[in-house]
């Protein structure tokens, strides 16, 4: 057994702050983490839950006893989406070689980029320091070329191990969420996000996403800044930060949908749309207005078909009063030769059954009346309808790729055209 100690820090208007003590007990399945809210933070007038689930904050004046993980979870969900997922761990594997590492390791060796406001430390040190098992102690930070991480990422497949001039892509993509090749840049003077080419590519990623996002933003989803560009031959999609403030370097906490719900990572499938709804109810600041997004981004998926809306998909981001549904992120059409469409999450009284008569079902759990849910589907069905190839041809996606992904868009369809297509 072995116990591993460090302190979490947040973000807050001064700086970072010592927002708790984090220990992680390696103890084969009875592994689990402990929590201890610290004295001083809990103090703060403008102190924010690190896991608004399982690790709730206790009413002023009062002290709670630490936290430990539920059986089953290694590590808090709020503490989790601090670390890095598929990508990052792919390119901290390779900086580390023969060395295996553990979720202590990924946790406290990515860097300056993490999403949200946590940041972690050593013992007895009143700032955060990345604690890297191969030596490096700083990351360079966001600004790093566009186009020598385009370059980097191109060839970090074909090595076992992390060259020095590979170590920049380390810097800045080890940090970061999701399963693609990524890293963080500027643009400007802000922060951004940048998405790579994969390995196994059978088309541009880049260029789908980018004109799904614009179609969803064309919708009247509430979608961040995005961008489109080729360097070396490579398509790049970019995203700009939702998790950073634009005026002052303010770095705003966030929770994915797995924080809310308090959900294990392998059941996601457990899970609806109406229990989002539900943890806005119970967390939001504003969950009028974001069970009626979050019920337009569940339509959206359906029609166009995004089956990759797993609970890490959803994000919420603390604005000082509450938490808020997060601008839209990771949005791909995946086409499909069945007609039997699902989508990750329950969307009605169907299960996942991805059809817009599913999605009416179960309207009232996101404030909805039939007729408001009924007027929402339909708009957005005829947006989608209406717009979809324009998208796809302003990104640079020919008739081609276009017949391809068109059985994404099948359910935007007026009904009779949808039934002939059957």
């Amino acid at each position: 057994m072995r116990n591993l100690t460090t302190i979490v820090f947040i973000h807050r208007h001064d700086g970072w702050v010592p927002a708790g003590r984090l220990t992680m007990v390696e103890d084969g399945r009875n592994s689990h983490a402990v929590f201890d809210y610290g004295t001083r933070y809990l103090r703060r007038s403008d102190r924010v839950s690190v896991d608004p689930t399982s690790l709730p904050l206790p009413d002023e004046g009062t002290r709670p006893a630490p936290f430990r993980t539920e059986p089953g979870f290694a590590l808090f969900n709020g503490l989790r989406d601090a670390a890095p997922d598929g990508w990052g761990r792919y390119l901290m594997d390779k900086a580390a070689g023969a060395q295996a590492l553990d979720e202590y390791d990924y946790l406290l060796a990515s860097g300056d980029n993490r999403i949200g406001a946590l940041a972690f430390g050593v013992p007895g040190e009143m700032v955060p320091r990345r604690q890297a098992p191969w030596g490096d102690q700083e990351a360079a930070g966001e600004r790093i070329d566009l186009a020598a991480l385009a370059e980097a990422a191109a060839h970090v497949y074909d090595v076992d191990r992390l060259e020095p001039g590979l170590r920049r892509l380390l810097e800045a993509g080890s940090s970061l969420g999701g399963a693609r090749p990524k890293a963080a840049t500027e643009i400007d003077g802000r922060p951004w996000i940048a998405k790579f080419p994969a390995k196994d590519d059978l088309y541009s990623v880049s260029r789908i996403e980018y004109a799904t996002m614009s179609l969803a933003k064309t919708c009247g989803l509430n979608v961040p800044p995005i961008q489109l560009t080729r360097i070396f031959d490579r398509d790049i999609y970019l995203i700009e930060r939702f998790d950073r403030t634009p005026v002052s370097p303010l770095r705003l906490p966030f929770a994915s949908g797995l924080t809310l719900l308090g959900a294990h990572e392998s059941e996601s499938t457990r899970y609806a749309y109406s229990d989002l709804a539900e943890a806005l109810r119970l967390h939001g600041s504003q969950p009028r207005l974001d069970m009626a997004e979050l019920f337009r981004r569940m339509v959206f998926n359906i029609l166009v078909l995004n089956d990759d809306d797993h609970l890490r998909n959803h994000g919420f981001i603390h604005n000082g009063a509450g938490w808020r549904l997060s601008p839209l992120y990771d949005v791909v059409p995946k086409p499909q030769v069945g007609l039997d469409r699902r989508l990750v999450l329950g969307v009605g009284l169907e299960g996942r059954t991805a059809t817009l008569d599913n999605a009416l079902s179960n309207a009232a759990a996101f404030g909805l009346s039939t007729e408001e849910a009924g007027a929402i589907i339909e708009t957005l069905g005829a947006t989608v309808n209406g717009a979809w190839r324009e998208a796809f041809t302003a990104a640079g996606l020919g008739p081609d790729l276009q017949a391809r992904f068109a059985t994404c868009f099948r359910q935007a369809l007026p009904a009779a055209e949808r039934d002939a297509a059957v």
